[in-house]
C-alpha cells in the first residue's frame, strides 16, 4: 500500500470509529466539557476548541497542581505526540522531540515571548512550572503564525492570572533535594470598566544528584505581570528570569569520572503587548519581546595530576529581539482578516578557552547578528457547521532568501458533539548562527536554505455523556527537507569549502489519540496515545553513522502511552500517573560505536494532598503534600550508557487563599 493510500485508510477509519459516538451523543444535552475549550495559541486570540482546526492539549495549573508536577518536562510527557528525552536526572539537559522532528523544531513561548535559541535549540531543563496558569501544546506546522522555529509545533507557557496565592514546600531525603514554590494574583476594579491585574511568582529547586559524586544542579524562577483592561482595549507587561547550574561527572559515553565539570544558564525574557479596537470593526495588536539567554560551560583540569584530557571554558549569550503588529478586521458572517509584519533581530556570541593534553591553549571568539523581515496575512470563518482559516507568511532573511509558509484547514460539527478537522500546511527553521557563519573551528555556510516540512492531518473529536467523555483522535504525514549536516572537510586544500550543507529528508506520520473522562463527581481521568513511524529518506553522508536511509530517526519511540487520574474530595487530593515510552533507536558515540536499540519502560507516579486547614475568608489552607516519582525503581536510558533516577518520594505543605 502506498503512503498516500495508508493515510487515506486512516482518515476513513477515524469517521467510523467517532461517528457512531456521535449518533449517542445526539441524544445528550448541550456539550459542557472539551478537550481545550478555548484556546489562544492556534490563532494567537482565543478561539473556541469547536471552531478550531488545530490539534490543540491544555494542560492546566490545577491539574499540575494536583499531579505534584514541578518541571515543564514531566508537565509535557502526558501530551500526545511529545517525546521528553532527558539524559539523566533533574537538572541534566532534555530535549522535546514534537511528532518526530528534531528537538529544535518545536517553538516554546513564555506569555508570547520566544524562549529558543535563534535556530531553535532549547533546554526544556530549565523551564518550571512555577505560578503557571496552563500549557498549551499545539501540533503541526505553525510558521504562518510564529515564523522561524515553528516546524512541528508550539509550547507556550502562560503564567498565573487567577487571584489568589499560593506558596508550597517539598523535600526527598534521598539526595537532599528540595523544592519551593510561591505564586500570587490579585485583580482590581480601577474604575470605570478598567480592571488592574498582577501576578508574581517564582521558585527555588535544588539537589545534591543521584549520581556518586559531582551531579548538584540548583534552578531558581521568577515571573511577574501587571496589565490594565478597559472598554477598548487591554495592555501588559510580563517578565521572567531562570537561572541554573548542573554539575555533571560523566563523559560523552555516560561514565562518571569528571569531578568538577559543569553547565549553566541564566534567562530575562521581556514582553510587552497590547490589543485596542479602533471602531466597531478594526482592531490592532502590538507585542514587543527580549529574550536574553547567557550560558556557561566549564570543564576544567580536575586538579595538578589531571594532564590527559582535553579542558575548556566558554560562555555565550543569545539575544532575541522582536516586534510584531497586526491589524484585525471583524466582518460580517463571523469572518475574521487579519494583516501584520513582524521585525526580529537576533545575535549569538560566545568567547571560548579550550586546551587539549599538554598543547598551548586556544582562544577563541563568535559574535554575529542578523534580522529577519516578515509578512503575514489570515482570514478565518468560525462557525460550529463550517469553520475554516486560511494563513500565509512571506519572510525575507537576512541571507537575502524568501520563505513562503502557509496553512489551511477546516472544522465542521457535522454530527452533533463530534467535530471533524483536516488541515495542510508548511512551515521552515532558519539555520543555527553557527552553520551560516565561520567558527573557531568550522566554516560556515552563508546562503544555506532553511529546513523545511511540509505537513497533511486529519482528526475528530467527540463529546459523549453530557460531555463527561471527550474522545480525540488524529492521523498526520509530515516530510522534512534539506536538512542541514555536517560534513569533514580538508580545509587545508580548500579553506573556503563550507563544512555544512542542506541534504538530509525525513518522514515522520502516525496516530494520536487522547481521552478526557468524568465516571463519576470526584474523579476525572486523561489517557494518551501516540504512534509514530520516522524514516530517513535521504542520509547525506550518514552523519557518521547517526543517520542512515530506511533507518527510523534516534530517540523517537513508536509507541508511547500515558494515562493520569485525580481523585478530589473534601478530605483529600489523590492522583497516579503511568508514563509507558516504547522502544526506540539511539546511537553509541564510543568506541566502535554504532546504533543501539533501547528498551522500552513504564514509569509510575503518585501524588496526594491532605488539607489540616481548609481556607474561608478568614484563614488561610494547609494542607499536607506527598508525591512520588518512577514509585517501581525501574532502571531505565533515555539516552544510552547514562543512568537516570530511582525512586524519589517528596513530602511537603501548601499554604494557599
Amino acid at each position: 500500500m502506498s503512503h498516500k493510500s495508508a493515510l487515506l485508510s486512516r482518515c476513513l477509519t477515524i469517521v467510523v470509529l467517532v461517528s457512531p459516538v456521535s449518533t449517542i451523543r445526539g441524544q445528550a444535552k448541550a456539550d459542557t466539557v472539551a478537550l481545550s475549550p478555548v484556546i489562544v495559541t492556534a490563532e494567537r486570540v482565543p478561539t473556541p476548541a469547536k471552531v478550531s482546526t488545530a490539534s490543540t492539549t491544555v494542560v492546566t495549573g490545577a491539574e499540575l497542581r494536583a499531579r505534584g508536577v514541578v518541571t515543564v518536562v514531566d508537565a509535557l510527557r502526558t501530551v500526545p505526540g511529545v517525546t521528553v528525552s532527558q539524559t539523566a536526572g533533574p537538572g541534566s539537559q532534555a530535549s522535546l522531540f514534537l511528532r518526530g522532528g528534531n528537538s529544535n523544531f518545536a517553538k516554546v513561548l513564555i506569555d508570547g515571548v520566544p524562549v529558543n535559541s535563534p535556530g531553535g535549540a532549547l533546554d526544556l531543563a530549565t523551564l518550571t512550572t512555577d505560578n503557571i496558569d496552563r500549557i498549551e501544546v499545539l501540533r503541526g506546522p505553525a510558521s504562518a503564525q510564529y515564523g522561524s522555529d515553528a516546524m512541528t509545533g508550539v509550547v507556550q507557557i502562560f503564567t498565573r492570572r487567577q487571584p489568589g496565592t499560593n506558596v508550597a514546600a517539598s523535600v526527598a531525603d534521598r539526595d537532599r533535594q528540595y523544592d519551593l514554590t510561591a505564586g500570587s494574583a490579585a485583580s482590581r476594579q480601577v474604575g470605570g470598566a478598567a480592571r488592574l491585574r498582577a501576578s508574581l511568582g517564582g521558585g527555588i529547586h535544588r539537589g545534591n544528584g543521584f549520581l556518586p559524586f559531582n551531579n548538584q544542579f540548583r534552578n531558581a524562577t521568577a515571573n511577574a505581570l501587571v496589565g490594565i483592561a478597559g472598554a477598548r482595549g487591554e495592555a501588559s507587561l510580563t517578565s521572567s528570569y531562570g537561572d541554573a547550574r548542573y554539575n555533571y561527572p560523566t563523559t560523552g559515553s555516560g561514565i562518571p569520572t569528571d569531578s568538577n565539570a559543569y553547565t549553566g544558564s541564566n534567562r530575562v525574557t521581556l514582553g510587552a503587548s497590547g490589543s485596542w479596537r479602533v471602531s466597531r470593526i478594526i482592531a490592532a495588536r502590538a507585542l514587543l519581546s527580549r529574550a536574553d539567554t547567557r550560558a556557561l560551560s566549564d570543564d576544567r583540569a580536575d586538579g595538578p595530576s589531571d594532564t590527559l584530557g582535553f579542558y575548556s571554558r566558554s560562555h555565550g549569550r543569545a539575544l532575541r529581539r522582536n516586534a510584531d503588529v497586526e491589524l484585525i478586521a471583524t466582518l460580517p458572517a463571523t469572518i475574521t482578516a487579519g494583516f501584520g509584519g513582524a521585525v526580529e533581530g537576533q545575535r549569538v556570541e560566545s568567547r571560548g578557552w579550550s586546551q587539549f593534553q599538554t598543547f598551548a591553549p586556544a582562544v577563541t571568539a563568535f559574535d554575529e547578528t542578523r534580522t529577519n523581515r516578515a509578512l503575514y496575512a489570515q482570514l478565518s470563518a468560525g462557525r460550529s457547521l463550517l469553520a475554516a482559516d486560511a494563513s500565509g507568511r512571506r519572510e525575507r532573511l537576512d541571507n537575502g532568501r524568501f520563505v513562503n509558509t502557509g496553512r489551511l484547514g477546516v472544522a465542521s460539527e457535522l454530527f452533533r458533539g463530534t467535530v471533524l478537522r483536516a488541515s495542510i500546511g508548511t512551515a521552515f527553521k532558519e539555520p543555527a548562527f553557527d552553520e551560516m557563519f565561520d567558527g573557531p573551528f568550522s566554516i560556515g555556510a552563508h546562503d544555506l536554505r532553511p529546513e523545511r516540512t511540509r505537513s497533511r492531518e486529519v482528526g475528530a473529536e467527540s463529546r459523549v455523556a453530557n460531555g463527561r467523555l471527550t474522545f480525540g483522535v488524529t492521523a498526520f504525514d509530515q516530510h522534512f527537507a534539506d536538512l542541514v549536516q555536517y560534513r569533514v572537510v580538508d580545509h587545508s586544500a580548500d579553506p573556503t569549502t563550507p563544512d555544512y550543507y542542506n541534504v538530509v529528508a525525513a518522514r515522520a506520520s502516525g496516530w494520536e489519540l487522547e481521552a478526557r473522562a468524568l465516571p463519576v463527581a470526584p474523579l476525572a481521568l486523561h489517557g494518551s496515545y501516540s504512534f509514530l513511524h520516522t524514516e530517513v529518506t535521504n542520509e547525506g553522508n550518514g552523519g557518521f553513522g547517526a543517520v542512515a536511509n530506511g533507518k527510523p530517526l534516534l530517540r523517537r519511540p513508536r509507541r508511547s502511552a500515558a494515562m493520569d487520574a485525580i481523585l478530589t474530595t473534601r478530605r483529600a487530593t489523590v492522583s497516579a500517573t503511568v508514563d509507558r515510552v516504547g522502544a526506540r533507536d539511539d546511537y553509541d558515540y564510543g568506541f566502535p560505536g554504532g546504533r543501539v536499540r533501547l528498551a522500552p519502560y513504564t514509569l509510575l507516579g503518585a501524588a496526594a494532598e491532605i488539607p489540616v486547614v481548609v481556607a474561608n475568608a478568614r484563614r488561610w489552607g494547609v494542607a499536607l503534600t506527598a508525591r512520588g516519582e518512577n514509585l517501581t525503581d525501574r532502571a531505565y536510558e533515555n539516552v544510552y550508557g547514562f543512568r537516570t533516577p530511582g525512586r524519589m518520594v517528596f513530602v511537603g505543605v501548601r499554604i494557599h487563599e
